[in-house]
């Protein structure tokens, strides 16, 4: 299954050596060996210990030493001290892949990290993989070759499935597992991380996406330390028709430190993981409960062509509360057509309703066959790309195979059409809920969870059917000298060298100077300092001056507004056209020190960090991925001419953006903010009208 991969050894192992094996079938030593027994591993089996001649039945070895050639895989189980000698004892003899399950290293003291270190050097002086340590294993369920003490492996029988089940913690692993094991769906492979001295979770996630009968990866992360191989894992994954899905707990430290700009406030570390995963397509899920429920759908269903509901129920309530958590979510209801209403009324009671969403009504006591006759209406109706079926109460009275033999053909056949079919609630009946899930229909015992599940799986077949971004050609953009913030002006400058429209503007000494800039009226004076990042609330901006006194007086008033707030320098005041009309966004990027580069679209002005109205997105950027966030903003409509207002640019915005984030990401770090609030969006073109750059100190972001 995965001889040409690099982690071969690891995931799928010919021979196992279990170094610190026990005749204990309760001890750690003794479990791992139980284990490869009862799950029926067929290659060989070496056991270590330096006092016995066989444990369990079987020869034992008294070193690591005495290894012969060409061990695919050893298990170490021992105290600290002693596992880094066998690990060195395993890389010496050729061993291919090492689990570490000792712990007392990194994660106890800096002697520990020290020692950790060593363990990883032996490994690479050799060529040998090491996961853990610190960790509680991994396993194969279609070969048995399970090499983990986690309790999962004896609380139930665990049994070969469509899913791989990767985690940095061994007990969040072993919950997933009772969840796959609860929901009677099986899973290929199991892996618990623990230190990631040398193996990771997205190294893991990359190589079980290569074997034919994984379809879905369930990840559980703390921290996302080898992101280039996790975007690599992901292309992987949408290339091959696989989803990857995560859990992701906490937020990156590195990235929570303190902004100067409103891009650097709203771009925080959740958030740039919440944009990071959804640029890759990893599906996000908030607990445990709802990456089970999602990996249920990614299993069994193909990419549906939409995210237009239909609902199906014996509950008119029901019907309803779904109706609502369906909107609330981003889905639609579909607007059935007047063929489907026909069709319902037809076979329908005269009493049910035949909107949407359709009660069957307690009828289908009397005919069991009904939903036989109304979900391929639904199905099959142009407007509906999601058929969701709800039966509150499943008495004993219902003909619970016609009901499954039902819904499972539909499921099979309307998949062809790019339509979903999932059963959000059975009633309380277990046995139809196991029913309808061995025949691949996705099953759940909770109506509103079921609608988030497909919700996200909507918006997942959306992200695929939109086109990846074009690879751009590299491009040399001007980069300022020294460091910190730069002033508006000199921001200003620098953006119009990249070919951004900036408002037109001149920077003067005095406010005589001022008065004598030559541009059109009204103006705007803006105190002009590199030390002044958010003039408004130093008072120091001035707004729809008319006449060379007004000019004059305003900057005289900045420039002291400035001098009493102890600005320094000052490199004089900004006088610039006034923008009339239009809606303000804010367009910003931060460089993320585990991501890269990210840039921010939102709402505009001075209460953009108030109102957080944005979408952050990493480039590089697809138009369809600028467009999608444009839409996405609470002011959408008023850029695309609310209460019957002409509409506005869109399309320049969108422009803008991927300019923008073309040259961002050719910084390469050089810049870590940049604020763009507001950028005026008119009925013809965009406009810059403020600016705040900083540069990189390089003494202190080297690896920015």
């Amino acid at each position: 299954m995965m001889a040409d991969h690099d982690l071969a050894a690891l995931l799928d192992p010919k021979s196992i050596a279990v170094v610190g094996a026990s005749d204990d079938p309760g001890k750690i030593g003794g479990r791992l060996l139980r284990f490869l027994s009862e799950y029926g591993f067929a290659g060989d089996v070496l056991p270590v210990n330096p006092t016995r001649d066989a444990i369990q039945g079987l020869p034992a070895l008294r070193s690591a030493d005495h290894l012969p050639d060409g061990v695919d895989l050893a298990v170490v189980v021992t105290a600290a001290d002693a596992a880094r000698d066998a690990v060195q004892a395993c890389a010496r003899r050729g061993v291919r892949a090492c689990v570490v399950l000792s712990s007392g290293f990194a994660e106890l003291d800096a002697d520990g990290e020290r020692a950790q270190r060593e363990l990883v050097a032996a490994a690479r002086a050799h060529g040998m993989r090491l996961l853990g340590p610190n960790c509680q294993g991994i396993a194969n369920l279609a070969s048995g070759a399970v090499t983990s003490f986690s309790s999962s492996f004896t609380n139930f029988p665990l049994r070969d499935g469509p899913v791989a089940i990767v985690s940095q913690s061994g007990a969040v692993a072993g919950m997933l597992a009772a969840l796959q094991h609860q929901h009677a769906t099986g899973l290929r492979y199991w892996a618990a991380t623990g230190n990631e001295a040398d193996v990771s979770v997205a190294e893991l996630i990359d190589a079980v996406l290569d074997d034919p009968g994984v379809r879905v990866v369930q990840a559980y992360c703390e921290h996302l330390a080898d992101v280039p191989r996790l975007v690599a894992a992901a292309e992987k994954a949408r290339r091959l028709g696989k989803a990857v899905l995560m859990v992701k707990a906490g937020a990156t430290e590195a990235g929570a430190k303190a902004a100067g700009s409103h891009t650097g406030a709203l771009a925080q570390p959740e958030v740039v993981v919440e944009a990071f995963l959804r640029r890759h397509g990893v599906v996000r899920a908030r607990s445990l409960t709802e990456l089970s429920g999602l990996s249920r759908i990614f299993e069994t269903s193909a990419p549906v062509r939409g995210n237009r509901v239909g609902i199906v129920s014996n509950s008119g309530g029901l019907g309803v509360m779904m109706a609502d958590v369906a909107l609330t979510e981003g889905l639609e209801l579909a607007e059935l057509t007047d063929g489907t209403r026909e069709t319902l009324r037809a076979v329908l009671p005269p009493f049910a309703a035949v909107g949407n969403p359709v009660d069957v009504t307690g009828q289908i006591v009397q005919q069991p066959h009904l939903l036989t006759r109304v979900l391929p209406a639904l199905a099959a109706d142009p407007w509906v790309d999601i058929v969701l079926v709800a039966l509150g109460i499943v008495g004993p009275t219902y003909d619970i195979d016609t009901i499954t033999d039902d819904v499972a053909a539909l499921h099979a056949e309307a998949a062809a059409r790019g339509v979903l079919v999932a059963v959000a609630s059975v009633g309380g009946r277990p046995d139809l809920a196991e029913r309808l899930t061995a025949r691949g229909v996705p099953t759940f015992d909770d109506d509103a969870a079921c609608v988030r599940a497909v919700a996200r799986f909507a918006e997942h077949s959306a992200w695929l059917r939109r086109p990846l971004p074009a690879v751009a050609p590299a491009v040399a953009v001007p980069l300022p000298e020294g460091a910190g913030f730069l002033s508006e002006h000199a921001s200003k400058e620098l953006m119009t060298s990249w070919g951004l429209p900036v408002v037109p503007g001149r920077l003067a000494a005095t406010p005589a100077a001022a008065a004598a800039v030559d541009l059109p009226h009204p103006l705007v004076v803006k105190l002009c300092s590199p030390a002044a990042a958010h003039k408004t609330e130093l008072g120091a901006v001035r707004l729809g001056l008319t006449g060379t006194a007004a000019v004059e007086r305003a900057a005289a008033e900045v420039l002291a507004a400035g001098r009493a707030a102890g600005i320094e320098p000052i490199e004089g005041v900004l006088v610039e056209r006034m923008v009339r009309g239009g809606v303000e966004v804010s367009l910003g990027a931060t460089w993320d020190p585990v991501f890269g580069p990210t840039v921010l679209l939102g709402s505009g002005g001075v209460h953009v960090e108030v109102l957080r109205d944005f979408r952050l997105l990493i480039p590089p950027l697809s138009r369809a991925a600028v467009v999608d966030a444009v839409r996405a903003l609470a002011i959408h409509p008023l850029l695309t001419g609310a209460r019957g207002a002409a509409p506005l640019d869109v399309d320049a915005l969108v422009d803008l953006v991927l300019r923008f984030a073309e040259r961002f990401a050719a910084t390469g770090g050089a810049l870590p903010e940049i604020d763009l609030n507001p950028v005026f969006v008119l009925s013809d073109g965009v406009v810059v009208a403020d600016a705040l750059v900083r540069v990189a100190d390089a003494r202190h972001e080297e690896g920015a």
